[in-house]
């Protein structure tokens, strides 16, 4: 796991460098049934693979609003994308590491979804299943989530987006999204 970690940090860093574009998001997570609010902070970079898929790595830090408990993962994705006029469909595959307090642990995630594009607007739906890669019994980090954005291109670079996300399994709660992107 360690290793896996010393890769994702290095293409992390690498990305900072020659990104295609960076996104900066902040999430107010919002428990249910019980569950902790927490206030997240996530950047990524993506880069272009060719005209169907995409890379990604992402870092994001997760606060507990009311104990300040500090959970981080750090992810690497690749996402697949066919576009049929103003709609598409994607599905991303990613693998990453949870470090907490407690544990450390690997976990995958694969979210397929639909976009659609009008004018300088984008709509997309998606559906996203991720669990520990070893005892996901243990690790207690089995999740599905439904979530719902839309974003907006500023200019030809600079873009901002509002996305919901609905996670029910191992965690239970919602969350409001607002980000930032900008191309290279």
């Amino acid at each position: 796991m360690k290793k896996l970690a010393l890769t994702l940090a290095l293409m992390a860093f690498a990305g900072f460098v020659s990104a295609a574009s960076v996104t900066l998001e902040g999430q107010d997570q919002l428990g249910d049934k019980g569950a902790k609010n927490s206030t997240n902070y996530q950047v990524s970079v993506k880069e272009s693979i060719n005209n169907t898929f995409a890379g990604d790595v992402s870092f994001t830090n997760y606060q507990q609003q009311a104990t300040d408990v500090l959970s981080t993962r750090l992810e690497a994705g690749v996402t697949g994308a066919l576009s049929f006029g103003p709609a598409g469909v994607y599905t991303r595959v990613a693998v990453g590491e949870k470090y907490t307090n407690g544990a450390n642990f690997g976990y995958y995630s694969v979210e397929p979804g639909v976009t659609y594009t009008l004018g300088k607007a984008t709509a997309k739906v998606g559906f996203r299943y991720r669990t520990a890669m070893v005892d996901p019994n243990v690790y207690n980090d089995t999740t599905d989530t439904v979530r719902a954005g839309l974003s907006y291109a500023l200019t030809k670079k600079d873009s901002i987006g509002l996305r919901y996300d609905r996670v029910r399994g191992d965690s239970q709660n919602h969350s409001y999204n607002l980000s930032y992107t900008r191309s290279f």
